[in-house]
């Protein structure tokens, strides 16, 4: 891996440290999600660095990519376990990683965030050139069983290329049997998700705040969805993008905007990534590291 690589990574991680240490500070109960969203993205970009997804705030049984739309009203509250899962790049180079935030604090909510940190770090001391992503996957779950808590099978982590957010190899989460190693000279993303009360699943939710430029096909027939995928494959350099960026930053009305994402969605120009959540009643944790290997060393970036 080239120096100023790593390098851009680096500079991407002292972003993200900002970014987790102001979501720490601002996040209380009875503050809006779609404020909170607002001011981790606009911190992002004020030091220099690209928003490389939505920002995720996903409560609760939500798992993962809840993303909060323009007139989100939706706030969180005390009893609530939120997830937040930052995502900063530099030069296409990305950061992803997530904590959460326990404003129920009962006893079997405070297990559940030790257990999913625990299972982090459990992970990541097998974490080697070489290493089948399988026995990472054990080390996972059998940290989280060991606290009475479920691994969510179907999530994983994964690869990271230069404006890639997700690529092979995928991480799990279980020993999924899955032989893929980890190699020299990439990014990888590892990220737990224990869950109590629940069936150790998660399930597409149906509902899409967050979309992604996979294609440009060659006929798009519908005016506003040219318009749409103009501008997002002008501004995103084919990231993740949120509906409510569209709202702020294009000037379309609700209709045009939902048909004109349809229609691409359609065509298959975009990629819809709905909300995951788990069993309705479940409650679910995340913890996320990034890492490189590189010349047979690992460099957690944080």
């Amino acid at each position: 891996m080239e120096p100023h690589v790593i390098e851009h990574y680096q500079d991407a991680a002292k972003v993200h440290a900002l970014c987790r240490k102001k979501a720490v500070e601002m996040i209380q109960p009875g503050i809006k999600l779609v404020d909170i969203a607002e001011t981790i993205e606009s911190l992002t970009q004020k030091h220099g660095c690209g928003i490389a997804f939505p920002l995720n705030l996903s409560l609760n049984d939500i798992a993962a990519h809840y993303t909060p739309s323009a007139g989100d009203e939706q706030v969180v509250e005390e009893g609530d376990v939120l997830k937040v899962d930052i995502g900063v790049h530099k030069e296409g180079y990305i950061i992803d990683a997530a904590i959460t935030l326990d404003f129920a604090r009962t006893t079997e909510t405070k297990n559940l965030v030790t257990a999913t940190q625990a299972a982090l770090e459990a992970g990541f001391s097998k974490v080697r050139e070489g290493v089948e992503v399988r026995e990472l996957g054990a080390a996972i779950a059998d940290t989280l069983q060991s606290f009475g808590v479920d691994p969510v099978e179907n999530l994983s982590g994964h690869g990271l290329e230069q404006y890639v957010a997700h690529c092979a190899p995928t991480i799990p989460n279980v020993d999924s049997g899955e032989t893929d190693t980890l190699e020299g000279g990439f990014a990888y993303a590892m990220e737990p998700f224990g869950s109590i009360h629940g069936n150790g699943r998660i399930v597409d939710a149906g509902h899409v705040e967050i979309f992604e430029v996979v294609e440009t096909p060659g006929m798009v027939r519908n005016p506003h969805a040219r318009k749409i995928l103009e501008f997002c494959t002008e501004n995103y350099d084919s990231l993740p993008f949120a509906e409510r960026w569209l709202v702020r930053d294009m000037e379309m009305s609700d209709f045009s905007r939902k048909i004109g994402l349809r229609e691409l969605v359609k065509y298959g120009a975009l990629e819809a990534h709905p909300v995951l959540r788990e069993k309705k009643g479940a409650i679910v944790a995340q913890f996320e590291t990034t890492m490189l290997i590189n010349k047979g060393k690992v460099l957690r970036l944080v």
